[in-house]
């Protein structure tokens, strides 16, 4: 044994007699609670939805003008005011809202549905069409509004000029009553078929395309392929759109109050257009809290009997 030899054998016993070390492992984060994620949501939900909700349902057991500091307490009175006939234009805004959705939202979801079905096919130029149909859902609302009060104009409007065309005499038609709401009615469901189109359209491209082909090798027609697969599969859609169109309906302000300001004779006078008026033109604002608040209990039963019927149509569709 050499002398180099004999000086490390003591080295490699006692290294060979300890015992072997333990490789230290990396250590692991701790996921983040998942709080964290959704804080920042919850605190523009908090700031912005959430405290004007708690601040308006509290403002509506007041009397005050919107200017002094609320003091006056009055319970239920601006409650009773407004669902005990004391105030005679709240029940003619209900009226008005509701024959407002009952009217626009079934017209919006037949036109966006037809158009959809139309422009989904071998349509020359339907990129254009599609452009040209949406382009009404992201114009400005004042835009839209002297748009048509243009077009609605009792002298020189298109509107009345066609009627002149074909015989007809000049008709005011924001200005009778018998027909302002229809006017209006009509605005609206220009304005928002193109984007209930662009929906329908999306859920369109998404249904298998076997079962048209199955459908036309089974010798059914164009209308039959669309009334026995394209609505049945656009049902959980339809639904989704109807409550947007209700919940939009409910919340209508700026196209009718620029159009008539809720006339004539409160022809067209909504419960956004009532909140406005007893707020600003009356200074009323603890009023207008407890029919905002009213409006706000109607848009979530609303809410929650059409999110039920979305969760039966997309089981039936499945």
């Amino acid at each position: 044994m050499t002398v180099r030899e004999s000086a490390e054998a003591p080295t490699a016993v006692t290294a060979a007699g300890a015992p072997p070390r333990a490789t230290p492992r990396p250590k692991r984060r701790r996921p983040s609670p998942g709080w964290l994620y959704v804080a920042p949501a919850l605190a523009v939900f908090a700031v912005f939805v959430a405290y004007p909700i708690v601040e308006t349902i509290r403002s509506s057991f007041y009397d005050f003008d919107g200017v002094s500091p609320i003091r006056d307490w009055v319970g239920l009175d601006n409650y009773t005011e407004m669902l005990g006939g004391l105030d005679p234009y709240f029940w003619k805004a209900v009226t008005n809202t509701l024959l407002w959705t009952v009217v626009t939202v079934p017209v919006q979801l037949a036109l966006g549905l037809g158009f959809a079905v139309l422009l989904d096919g071998a349509l020359r130029g339907k990129v254009v069409y599609r452009a040209v149909f949406f382009l009404p859902a992201v114009l400005s609302s004042a835009v839209i509004a002297f748009a048509w009060g243009w077009v609605f104009n009792p002298d020189e409007g298109v509107a009345t000029r066609v009627i002149r065309a074909v015989g007809g005499t000049g008709q005011g038609w924001l200005a009778d009553p018998g027909t302002a709401i229809w006017a209006a009615f009509g605005v609206s469901a220009w304005r928002y078929s193109g984007l209930f189109m662009l929906f329908y359209l999306a859920a369109i491209q998404m249904i298998p395309r076997d079962l048209y082909e199955s459908a036309t090798i089974d010798g059914a027609s164009w209308w039959q392929r669309v009334r026995r697969i394209t609505v049945p599969q656009l049902r959980p859609m339809t639904v989704l759109l109807t409550l947007f169109g209700v919940i939009g309906a409910f919340r209508e302000f700026e196209v009718v109050y620029i159009l008539t300001r809720g006339g004539p004779a409160h022809a067209t006078d909504l419960l956004s257009i009532q909140i406005f008026d007893q707020a600003f033109d009356l200074s009323r604002p603890g009023y207008a809290a407890a029919i905002a608040t009213a409006l706000l209990v109607l848009t979530a039963v609303c809410a929650v009997v059409l999110l039920r019927l979305m969760s039966w149509a997309n089981r039936s569709v499945q």
